[in-house]
C-alpha cells in the first residue's frame, strides 16, 4: 500500500511540474493574498503568499475572523464552499470561486497552501490549514466537498497492488466482470447524523479486500460517472446499512431531481410498510485517488435474513418438498437467458401487450420442477389478470401490491412495472406472490401530476393497467391511501428538505467533478444538480401537486379518522399435485419386519429390497424405480 502511495505522489509530483511549467509560458501566475478582517480586506505585503511552481503558502503569526484567499483585483479568489465553514487549525477545506467566508478564532503560527491549476485558473483547489508547525493533512481526492462520509477504492491490476487499474474508470467501461485485487475504507469524516450504527472501517494503511464491477444496463453504458456493484471480503453493516457482504453504489447520473428520485421512492416504501425496502446512505466516492463524485450506498436486493428474509433456494434444485420457494423475480424489459416468457394478458382495450419476462434473481437457474412451477403459477396469475377474476389474489397479495402501486403513483414513475419489478414467494402451502421490493426510480416525477402514470408511459407498464380494472384492488388502493395518508405520510417532505441540506455540498462537487467532461459514444452528461434548492423544490412542488389530485381520485384523507385496513385473508391457492406430500408407494409382497426407511430423491419408502422395482406415483406423475 506505502509503495503504491509513493507512486501516487510522485505522479502527483510530476503533474504538478508540468502543468506548472506549461502554464508558465502560457500565463501569469497572479500574486494571492490573505484578505479579511484583520486586514481591512486590503490587499498587504505580510499576508501576500509565497509561490513554487503552482503551489501558494503562507504562514500567520495569529488568524482570527473572516477571510478569503483572492489577487489584488478580485479575479482569482477562493472562498468556503458553505456559509460559516471554520478554520479549526490543522484541516483541509474546499475552496470554491466566490464562495463565502472562511472563519478562523484565534489561531496561531497557521500555515496555509492550496495548488492553483492556471489550465482552468477558477477551478476550486483543496486548502489545507495546519497550525503550530502541525504536519498539514492529507488532502482528500481533489474536489471532494469533505462533508459527507468518504468512501476510497483502489483497484489493482494484479495481487502485488503494486500498479492501479485504470480501466475501472474509464469512460467506456462495458463488462460486469469483478474486479478482484481491489480493496476499499471508509471514512465516517465526522457524520454522526447517521447514527451510532455507522461509523469507520479500515485506513489507507489498513485496508479491507473488497471485489468491485459495473452494474446497471443504461446507467453503465452512457455515462461516465458509472454504478458499481460491490462485494466485500466479509459480511459488514457500513453506515447503518444492513450487514452484508453486498452493496450497490448508485451513481444518479441521470437524476435531474436532485437525488431525490430514489430517496423519495425508498422512504415511501419504508413509510407504507412494504415486506422489505432498500435503504441508501449518500458518499463522496474516490477511486484509486480519482474523486469521482457523489454516490448512494444502498442495499442490493438480496435474499437475506435482514433484506428479503425468506427460505434461501439452491440453483437447480430438483427436490419436490423444496421446489415451492423461495422465489426472488423481476419482471424484466431486457431479454436474459434465465428467463421464463409469457404474452401479457390484459382485459384493458387498446392495451398494447408486452412480453411478461420474468428473470430468474434468486435462485439464479431453475431446475425442471422450478421452473414447471413458476411458470405455472405466473401463467395463472397472467390470465387471472387478463381476465379480471379474483382468482388472482389466490396467489398474489393484494394488500402489498395495493401499497407498491400507490408509491409508484405517489411519485409519478411511468417506468414503473417496466423493468426492475421485483416479486417474491417464500416456501410452503400458505404462501403467496408479494410485489415487494421497490428498486430504480430512474424516471420518477416522468409523469404528470393530473394523471395516471400509466396512461402517460412511453415504456408499456405490465399488469397495472389490468389490476386498477380490478374492484377489489382499487378498493383495497382506497382503503390503504386514506390510511397511509393520514397516519404514515406527515414529515415526509421535511425527510426530503433534510436530505438535499445535506448534500449540496457534495451535489456541487459532483457537478465540478464532471461538467463538460467527455461522455461514452452514444451517451449523456452527468446531471447537473448543483443548484439543490430549485431541485427540492420541483420534487415538493410535483408531490404537493400529485397528492392534491389523487385526494379526488382515492378520497379525501384530511376529513376523518382511518385505521390500517385488515390483511386479506383470501387462502392462498393449493400447492400443485407434483409438489404434494402424498405419495403412493407400491410394491409386490409384503414385509413383516420392522419398519425401515430410505430415502429416494425426498420419497421415503418402508422396507427396501435391493434389486426390487418400486412404482412410485406422485400426484400425476407414475415412475418405475429400482433400488440398488
Amino acid at each position: 500500500m506505502k509503495s503504491i502511495l509513493k507512486h501516487v505522489a510522485a505522479a502527483m509530483v510530476c503533474a504538478f511540474a508540468t502543468s506548472a511549467s506549461a502554464a508558465e509560458s502560457d500565463a501569469t501566475y497572479p500574486e494571492i493574498y490573505l484578505r479579511g478582517t484583520f486586514s481591512g480586506w486590503d490587499v498587504q505585503e505580510a499576508y501576500r503568499f509565497t509561490r513554487n511552481g503552482d503551489t501558494y503558502t503562507i504562514t500567520v503569526k495569529d488568524l482570527d475572523g473572516n477571510f478569503k484567499i483572492s489577487d489584488s483585483e478580485w479575479n482569482c479568489e477562493f472562498g468556503a464552499l458553505e456559509d460559516g465553514t471554520a478554520v479549526t487549525g490543522t484541516s483541509s477545506f474546499y475552496g470554491m470561486k466566490k464562495g463565502p467566508n472562511f472563519q478562523a478564532h484565534n489561531l496561531h503560527d497557521v500555515t496555509i497552501r492550496f495548488t492553483l491549476d492556471m489550465t482552468a485558473p477558477y477551478s476550486p483547489a483543496i486548502i489545507t490549514f495546519s497550525q503550530n508547525g502541525e504536519t498539514p493533512p492529507a488532502a482528500p481526492g481533489q474536489g471532494m466537498s469533505g462533508t459527507l462520509p468518504v468512501l476510497y477504492i483502489n483497484v489493482y491490476t494484479d495481487a502485488t497492488h503494486s500498479a492501479f487499474n485504470t480501466e475501472i474508470t474509464d469512460r467506456d467501461l462495458s463488462h460486469k466482470n469483478y474486479f478482484s485485487d481491489s480493496e476499499y475504507w471508509l471514512d465516517l469524516n465526522g457524520c454522526d447524523w447517521m447514527g451510532k450504527k455507522a461509523q469507520s472501517l479500515g485506513s489507507v494503511d489498513s485496508p479491507l479486500p473488497l471485489e468491485i464491477k459495473a452494474r446497471g444496463n443504461w446507467t453503465r453504458r452512457g455515462f461516465s460517472k458509472k454504478p458499481f456493484k460491490l462485494k466485500l471480503g466479509s459480511k459488514q453493516t457500513l453506515l447503518g446499512l444492513s450487514k452484508s457482504k453486498h452493496f450497490a453504489l448508485l451513481a444518479h447520473a441521470d437524476d435531474t431531481w436532485g437525488y431525490m428520485r430514489n430517496f423519495t421512492g425508498f422512504n415511501l416504501g419504508h413509510r407504507i410498510g412494504l415486506p422489505w425496502t432498500p435503504d441508501q446512505q449518500p458518499v463522496e466516492v474516490v477511486i484509486n485517488g480519482d474523486y469521482r463524485g457523489l454516490y448512494f450506498l444502498t442495499e442490493s436486493i438480496r435474499v437475506e435474513k435482514d433484506r428479503v428474509n425468506i427460505a434461501e433456494l439452491d440453483d437447480l434444485a430438483s427436490d419436490p418438498a423444496l421446489a415451492s420457494g423461495g422465489y426472488l423475480v423481476e419482471l424484466d424489459n431486457y431479454d436474459e437467458d434465465n428467463q421464463i416468457k409469457l404474452e401479457e394478458e390484459s382485459c384493458v382495450h387498446g392495451h398494447i401487450n408486452d412480453m411478461l419476462r420474468i428473470t430468474m434473481d434468486t435462485p439464479e437457474e431453475y431446475s425442471e420442477i422450478q421452473t414447471r412451477f413458476v411458470t405455472d403459477q405466473f401463467s395463472a396469475m397472467n390470465h387471472y389478470v387478463g381476465t379480471n377474476d379474483d382468482r388472482l389474489w389466490n396467489y398474489l397479495d393484494i394488500d402489498d401490491a395495493a401499497r407498491y402501486y400507490l408509491v409508484e403513483e405517489i411519485v409519478s414513475h411511468t417506468e414503473s412495472y417496466h423493468g426492475s419489478t421485483y416479486l417474491f414467494r417464500d416456501r410452503g402451502e400458505g404462501q403467496k406472490w408479494h410485489f415487494s421490493p421497490l428498486w430504480d426510480f430512474g424516471n420518477a416525477f416522468s409523469g404528470p401530476t393530473d394523471g395516471f402514470f400509466y396512461d402517460h408511459d412511453p415504456f408499456g407498464n405490465t399488469w397495472i393497467p389490468s389490476l386498477r380494472c380490478n374492484p377489489r384492488f382499487n378498493q383495497t388502493v382506497e382503503n390503504t391511501w386514506l390510511w397511509f395518508m393520514s397516519n404514515c405520510y406527515e414529515g415526509f417532505e421535511q425527510d426530503i428538505t433534510s436530505m438535499s441540506n445535506r448534500l449540496q455540498a457534495a451535489a456541487r462537487a459532483d457537478r465540478l467533478r464532471w461538467k463538460d467532461k467527455p461522455v461514452p459514444d452514444g451517451g449523456a452528461p452527468v446531471a447537473d444538480n448543483s443548484d439543490m434548492e430549485s431541485r427540492c423544490n420541483a420534487v415538493l412542488n410535483h408531490l404537493r401537486a400529485k397528492v392534491n389530485w389523487l385526494k379526488g381520485v382515492f378520497g379525501d384523507f384530511t376529513t376523518g379518522t382511518f385505521t390500517e385496513p385488515a390483511r386479506d385473508d383470501t387462502p392462498a391457492a393449493p400447492l400443485p399435485e407434483y409438489l404434494s406430500d402424498n405419495v403412493d408407494i407400491i410394491y409386490p409382497g409384503s414385509a413383516d419386519t420392522a419398519p425401515q426407511y430410505y430415502n429416494l430423491q425426498g420419497i421415503r419408502v418402508s422396507h427396501p429390497a435391493p434389486g426390487q422395482v418400486y412404482i412410485v406415483r406422485r400426484g400425476e406423475n407414475v415412475q418405475r424405480v429400482m433400488i440398488r
